[in-house]
């Protein structure tokens, strides 16, 4: 009994490790955004750095800003550029801050025209990260995201069809790191921004591979 049990602990076990294999996570590299401090009342701003408190806007500022790639891996695997066709064509991403730390923001990326007769990607920037100093000077910021949605389940030709099913759930959940950030006095400038997508097994597919590992062994056992 006790052998059977610690059988079906490990055939449970290489279910859920095939399904978290599907784990893919998509990164956004977009080069020389063009970015702006506000206070706390809205006005633009010098930056505060480490104890900003207001708002960071980054936004793409034609014709310097560049999308510059689209890569995905699989798993713990590395990036691989994917056939990505087009151009960026608007970006704007805004956090919310106080005394250096994310509360908030958004953030959309379009292609090839946005929504329509193009691609969007959004997000919601949720409650953690921070600004910090950065190596190559100046800071940078980082956060998390939730709530990742795409407009289809095609990307500038990047087949996205596993991120568009779980469409703005908890399964679509990211990252972002912005660098390369030196204000001028104005609080103004220009940043490189990466965006991670990441989307593992909902809940529910988990529990599917975890019968099906269960009705395996029982068969084994018949």
């Amino acid at each position: 009994m006790k052998s059977s049990i610690i059988a079906a602990g490990a055939a449970l076990l290489v279910f859920a490790s095939a399904g978290m294999a599907q784990t893919r996570t998509l990164q956004f590299d977009v080069n020389n955004l063009g970015f702006q401090a506000f206070n706390g009342q809205g006005q633009s701003s010098a930056f505060g750095g480490l104890a900003h408190s207001g708002r960071l806007d980054l936004f793409e500022e034609s014709p310097i800003t560049e999308l510059l790639s689209v890569s995905i891996r699989t798993g713990s695997g590395p990036f691989i550029m994917q056939p990505f066709v087009g151009t960026l064509t608007n970006m704007a991403m805004s956090l919310t801050m106080t005394n250096g730390a994310v509360t908030g923001g958004s953030l959309i990326l379009d292609v090839n025209g946005g929504p329509g007769p193009g691609d969007r990607y959004s997000a919601t920037l949720s409650a953690a990260g921070a600004v910090s100093t950065y190596i190559g000077g100046g800071f940078k910021v980082e956060g998390l995201t939730i709530s990742g949605s795409f407009s289809d389940a095609n990307f500038g030709g990047v087949a996205v069809a596993d991120f568009f099913a779980s469409q703005g759930g908890p399964q679509n959940q990211g990252s972002f790191i912005g660098f390369k950030i030196q204000p001028d006095a104005s609080g103004a400038g220009h940043a490189d921004t990466d965006i991670f997508v990441t989307t593992v097994p909902s809940p529910g597919s988990m529990a599917c591979l975890a019968a099906a590992g269960i009705v395996a062994i029982r068969r084994r056992r018949r």
